[in-house]
């Protein structure tokens, strides 16, 4: 995917036995935003293989309702990328001790975000298809949606059988579509508004300058590396 972006955003610096703990897991890039009191860690999460439990088991301790939505939604190939990045700024909150907001998202099929705190998640948006999930403090809401393109989708019976589900009315998406990391953007301007210099939600995100790379170990390199004008891995 072209326009992908991921990472977890925090408005805390991360300490050195932090960023050692994340090292051991993931590797991570860690990024400042100029100016703005925020920084970005990318990190090294593998992207699952098909029904692997152990991603999903980790994410259903944190989100159940969110998690139980997607296996009924998804198809049996799905990887469920967003699980791994759920667990992943779950282990960031806790490490830091502090609230996160963690994402992945790209122009077509990813659309993640999670704020999370030491005790877990606190909010998720996601969307799966032609579906828009948000969770939040155990309450579940799903929107089905659906493009001049499409035919309405009929959602599954087993939806219903999910605990604190809300099953909302399906909607017709405006003509220029589903917004580019829609989901990501609408929680980050909530997290921290002086993330907008990354420019996430436009076509051209990354703008050189608008990062710099103050840390780096077991992660070679990072998709924003170019925000950062860096080239190699700096020495430590």
């Amino acid at each position: 995917m072209h326009y992908r972006v991921q990472g977890v955003l925090v408005r805390t610096r991360p300490d050195a036995a932090a960023l050692a703990a994340l090292e051991r897991v993931y590797g991570y890039r860690l990024y400042e935003l100029e100016a703005r009191g925020l920084w970005l860690l990318d990190l090294g999460v593998q992207e699952p293989k098909a029904g692997d439990r152990a991603i999903i088991k980790a994410a259903r301790a944190l989100a159940p309702g969110y998690v139980d939505a997607l296996r009924v939604i998804g198809a049996e190939d799905e990887k469920f990328e967003q699980l791994a990045w759920l667990t992943a700024s779950a282990v960031v909150a806790k490490q830091l001790r502090g609230q996160v907001l963690g994402f992945v998202s790209d122009e077509d099929l990813l659309d993640f975000v999670i704020i999370a705190s030491p005790d877990g998640a606190s909010v998720i948006g996601d969307r799966l298809g032609q579906y828009l999930i948000r969770w939040e403090g155990g309450a579940l809401a799903i929107q089905p949606v659906f493009s001049k393109e499409q035919e309405p989708p009929v959602p599954p019976e087993e939806l219903s059988l999910i605990p604190s589900v809300t099953l909302l009315a399906t909607e017709k998406l405006a003509s220029s579509g589903y917004p580019l990391h829609g989901n990501v953007t609408a929680e980050m301007h909530s997290f921290a508004a002086g993330a907008s210099v990354l420019g996430i939600g436009t076509w051209n995100f990354g703008s050189v300058g608008s990062l710099k790379l103050i840390d780096a170990m077991g992660l070679e390199n990072s998709l924003w590396d170019r925000a950062a004008g860096e080239t190699r891995r700096p020495s430590r």
